[in-house]
């Protein structure tokens, strides 16, 4: 007898395995990015290298550049979101984005006694949903950039340059204190001194630098090097703060510190993502 066409395509199927619509692979889910920001498709071209000067200790910078990291990634860029932390955190950053780790990154670091805003509230949440954007299929990797030295502007620029030239075609979006964000030399306590940012020009001629503008609000900032000086402390409006988005332009008086600005409205001060105590996790292997 002979077999009929549907008898042999099950016995195929036994062989071979066959998917059935409901094992069918599903697509990554959409991620959401929040608002379109204004301004960002004059930055956001493929392989761009975008420095956001921010105020410590705030929740709109650390969500303004995770937006636009994921924006970025969203449009089929490959991110590199490089952020203001010691190399030593890399690999609980990575297993945390990755879903190795059981809770948000904790470390000696997050629970220094003065901490200045880097390991804020914003800042973990900010890593939690970049977490969620990578398990919905985005390409947005988190890299910490601070080697510390006495000349932090020079260890971390010279660390981003190690990043960068291990991927060229992606879009490197810096988030980091507004100081080591400018593009000129000198400061009123150093009339040489060269920022970060300056000393990237070279090997990254088409980096665009941003400064935050605000109306006011406030941040968790530390005034000195000890606890006692660290809190939630009021800010002045800085630039012309209108809607969020990015404006590229050099004003005439500050014809080369940014090239422009990305204003967030008021800001929020996002207190420490862990009070500060010996209890921390150790490092991923």
């Amino acid at each position: 007898m002979r077999p009929s066409p549907r008898s042999l395509l099950l016995a195929t199927c036994l062989l071979a395995g066959c998917r059935t619509a409901r094992e069918a692979p599903v697509p990554p889910a959409k991620a959401d990015c929040g608002p379109v920001i204004p301004g960002m498709e004059a930055v956001l071209k493929p392989a761009a290298f975008v420095v956001l000067g921010e105020i410590h200790g705030t929740r709109e910078a650390p969500d303004f550049a995770a937006r636009l990291a994921c924006h970025a990634a969203a449009a089929g860029q490959p991110v590199r979101l490089a952020l203001e932390l010691p190399l030593e955190e890399q690999a609980r950053l990575d297993a945390f984005v990755a879903g190795e780790s059981e809770g948000p990154p904790d470390s000696a670091f997050w629970r220094r006694e003065a901490q200045d805003g880097r390991t804020s509230e914003a800042m973990r949440h900010l890593l939690e949903r970049v977490r969620e954007w990578t398990r919905a299929g985005l390409p947005v990797r988190v890299v910490a950039f601070d080697a510390g030295g006495k000349d932090r502007d020079d260890t971390m620029a010279t660390w981003l340059r190690q990043a960068r030239s291990e991927a060229r075609g992606d879009t490197f979006i810096v988030l980091v204190g507004n100081l080591h964000a400018r593009r000129d030399v000198g400061a009123p306590w150093d009339d040489k001194l060269q920022f970060m940012t300056h000393r990237l020009l070279e090997a990254e001629p088409g980096l665009v630098s941003l400064d935050v503008v605000n109306a006011g609000g406030s941040a968790w900032v530390c005034r000195g090097m000890t606890a006692d000086t660290c809190g939630q402390h009021p800010l002045r409006s800085r630039g012309e703060a209108g809607a969020t988005g990015i404006t590229l332009q050099k004003k005439a008086e500050d014809p080369d510190g940014y090239d422009g600005t990305y204003a967030v409205g008021p800001m929020t001060a996002s207190p420490p993502a862990f009070s500060a105590t010996s209890t921390a996790t150790p490092a991923p292997h």
